[in-house]
């Protein structure tokens, strides 16, 4: 079973922050590929893995730098608004160890007064194990 493990100093602080790469989908890869295109970088973000997100939200300079198109539009919901108007795309997270995993559900929007650039969501989490140890102050995600 593929996985990583993290030990983050002071995790109840910081919380389950690691980073990750945010990629073109393989199936974006491949069209570019046999249309002899370019292939959009990966980017390399710091993440916070929150079960209280539904979709993997990134901020929107982030997906500008990988330079993928939106795939639709999607309303979110934050603590401070309601009903909020972002574009959603088809990507993959790249965690340690090259876990890659694809999603469609993945959100751009501001994420002000954030220090993290992306929310790891439960439309990643669900295709696997999330082991939270506080008093180790180990993080393992395992698919």
């Amino acid at each position: 079973m593929p996985s990583f493990t993290t030990q983050i100093p002071n995790l109840y602080k910081s919380g389950p922050i690691i980073e990750v790469l945010i990629s073109p989908s393989r199936l974006l890869v491949q069209m570019l590929k046999d249309k002899n295109q370019p292939i959009p970088q990966n980017v390399k973000v710091l993440s916070m893995i929150d079960t209280g997100a539904t979709s993997t939200v990134v901020r929107s300079d982030i997906i500008e730098k990988i330079g993928i198109s939106p795939i639709g539009v999607v309303k979110i919901n934050t603590p401070s608004s309601v009903g909020v108007e972002c574009y959603q795309y088809q990507a993959a997270i790249v965690f340690p160890n090259n876990l890659a995993i694809e999603t469609s559900d993945l959100i751009a929007a501001p994420l002000q007064g954030q220090h993290i650039q992306c929310l790891v969501g439960r439309d990643i989490l669900r295709h696997g194990v999330l082991i939270y140890n506080g008093y180790a102050q180990i993080v393992t995600f395992s698919v």
